[in-house]
C-alpha cells in the first residue's frame, strides 16, 4: 500500500530572510485584493500574524498609520519588506529569519495569516 506524501502547492507557507518575509502563492492568494498589511507577534506561542488591512480601513483612520506595512504581490508570492519589522521578530521570538521557511494558516474568522514559528519547514 501507498503512502501519499504531501506537497507544498496548495499549503500556505512563508519563508522568513532578515529583510523580508516572503509568501509562496497560495498564502499570498489571500492578500490580492490589498496593499496593507499589519503584523503582530505572540511571543508565548510563537506567532507571526499577518491582516490584510482593506482601503476604506485605512481612509476611516481605524488603524494607526504607523502600524500598516506594505505588502506587494507578485506572480506566484506575496513580500513584506522591512528589515526592522524581521529584526523584531528575530529579537522577540527568538527564531532564525535566515531563508527559513514555516507552515501558515488563514484563519477566515479573525481574516488573519498565522505563523507557526515552532515548526520550520
Amino acid at each position: 500500500m501507498y503512502q501519499w506524501i504531501n506537497g507544498n502547492s496548495y499549503m500556505n507557507q512563508v519563508t522568513f530572510y532578515p529583510t523580508n518575509i516572503t509568501l509562496n502563492s497560495t498564502a499570498a492568494s489571500h492578500f490580492s485584493n490589498v496593499r496593507y498589511v499589519r503584523i503582530g507577534i505572540d511571543p508565548q506561542k510563537k506567532k507571526v500574524a499577518i491582516m490584510p488591512v482593506e482601503k476604506s480601513v485605512i481612509e476611516r483612520n481605524c488603524i494607526p498609520k504607523e502600524q500598516l506595512q506594505k505588502i506587494s504581490i507578485g506572480k506566484g508570492y506575496g513580500r513584506i519588506s522591512n528589515k526592522a519589522i524581521m529584526h523584531q521578530i528575530y529579537t522577540t521570538l527568538h527564531v532564525d529569519v535566515d531563508t527559513r521557511k514555516y507552515p501558515a494558516t488563514f484563519d477566515e474568522e479573525n481574516k488573519l495569516l498565522e505563523i507557526d514559528c515552532t515548526n520550520e519547514i
